[in-house]
């Protein structure tokens, strides 16, 4: 490379250095494999409480399950590779006994006909033996019931959620296993309300309107639901949907007329809309059916 320009010696030799150190920190990295149980964090909004469970998901890979690989009637860490967690805001009712929020480690027994559930307080047990009985924050029985479909990977999930309960469901292979949770939502809720009413301040438009939609899937004086609406629409006439739900209200207390006025006025004020809502329409047309 005698003749060759010093400029372009100088870039060869650069390029080389950098393909050198380039191997090197190569070499360096460190190579990560997937994991055969996936790790997930299932979040769910129970009425006013969150509720977070973090675990692993095994799959089934053509294995006998229950009574096979995770043993009858002995205690599971409920998933793979570490304990399930479960942590909650509030507080929370299982099986009848008060669970206090924060963190537990979620342990199960499977068993043939009945399984037991079990929330430990003691967050760094890697298993039931190291658990101690006055580590419990709850024991409970569930009844496990056949999935429709096989699941091949572990789940974790809630379903039937409601102001102030869910049902959390463990599935695996042919088995479900569903725990209820109950919350004091409810209760809190109807207090906040009262407050506010008893303050004898204003409301806006939302609070009334919310405050009857409360009571109407609680089914709790459905006349005062109705007066609430009332005054959600005086503050807020355009508003569709506060017209379907004093429509609704007005169907549950038996008052089949003024309800279906109510979703006629709803329809009304979505046609008139640039771009009406069909699916909105449709509802209110459902409930008019309904009452005809």
């Amino acid at each position: 490379m005698k003749n060759t320009p010093f400029i372009f010696r100088r870039a060869v030799a650069s390029l080389a250095v950098c393909l050198v150190a380039g191997n090197i920190f190569a070499a360096d990295e460190k190579v990560e494999f997937p994991s055969a149980s996936q790790h997930a964090v299932v979040k769910q909004r129970v009425g006013l409480t969150d509720v977070e469970v973090d675990y692993s998901r095994p799959n089934k890979n053509n294995r006998k399950i229950f009574g096979g690989l995770v043993p009858f009637d002995k205690p599971w860490r409920t998933g793979a590779n570490q304990p399930t967690k479960i942590k909650t805001s509030a507080p929370l009712k299982l099986g009848g006994k008060e669970v206090p929020a924060g963190e537990y480690v979620l342990y199960t027994i499977p068993g043939a006909n009945e399984w037991t559930i079990i929330f430990s307080k003691n967050l760094t047990a890697q298993s039931l033996a190291d658990h101690k009985p006055e580590e419990e924050a709850a024991r409970l029985t569930a009844k496990p019931v056949a999935l429709a479909s096989p699941a091949e990977t572990f789940t974790i999930g809630f379903e039937d959620l409601r102001a102030d309960s869910a049902t959390l469901y463990l599935d695996w292979d042919s088995t479900r296993v569903p725990v209820k949770l109950m919350t004091n939502d409810v209760e809190k809720v109807s207090k906040g309300i009262d407050a506010a009413v008893k303050s004898g301040k204003p409301q806006e438009a939302g609070f009334y309107y919310s405050a009857a939609s409360f009571y109407l899937d609680q089914n709790k004086d459905l006349p005062q639901a109705l007066k609430w609406v009332d005054q959600a629409i005086e503050k807020n006439p355009k508003a569709y949907f506060m017209h379907y739900k004093k429509a609704q209200i007005l169907a549950k207390t038996g008052n089949k007329e003024e309800a279906i006025v109510a979703a006629e006025k709803a329809i009304e004020i979505l046609q008139a809309q640039p771009n009406p809502d069909e699916s909105a329409i449709g509802n209110s047309r459902a409930l008019i059916d309904t009452l005809r």
